[in-house]
């Protein structure tokens, strides 16, 4: 009898923490990030939850400022609910070692770093519903 109770403990445990990495409270989520009416590219959007102990999502710009938000490297999404919106330009390893010149001026890039701080970000969104599109524009 005791050998019965150890598997059933052990199948109970096994499905315990399969419902804990249950990512489905993940919803599909992209945008594009502008400023002046122009594409911003090579910037980190990163959406932080107001809930806390939940995951930042973030999703890199492409050349025309569209992102698509992921969780980690293996779950695309973000959690529903308020979140604060900063902002980090990434520098490519070939504009690092000048191979290529920047995909934002320094004025773009200065303006980026203004919302690179959580605690002074006055950007707020709500996450609703999974396929949401984000239309960020970084105030002038």
């Amino acid at each position: 009898m005791k050998r019965r109770h150890r598997c059933l403990a052990a199948a109970l445990g096994l499905l315990l923490a399969a419902a804990g990495c249950n990512k489905s409270d993940l919803v599909e989520g992209s945008g594009r990030l502008t400023y002046k009416g122009q594409p911003v590219p090579s910037t980190y959007v990163i959406f932080h939850p107001a809930e806390e102990g939940q995951r930042n999502s973030q999703g890199l710009t492409d050349d025309e400022g569209n992102f698509k938000l992921t969780n980690s490297r293996t779950a695309t999404g973000v959690i529903r609910g308020q979140h604060t919106v900063t902002l980090r330009y990434y520098v490519s390893a070939d504009e690092e070692t000048h191979k290529t010149p920047p995909k934002a001026t320094k004025e773009l890039q200065a303006v980026i770093a203004r919302y690179g701080d959580v605690t002074n970000s006055p950007w707020k969104v709500e996450v609703t519903k999974s396929g949401q599109v984000f239309d960020l524009k970084i105030p002038e």
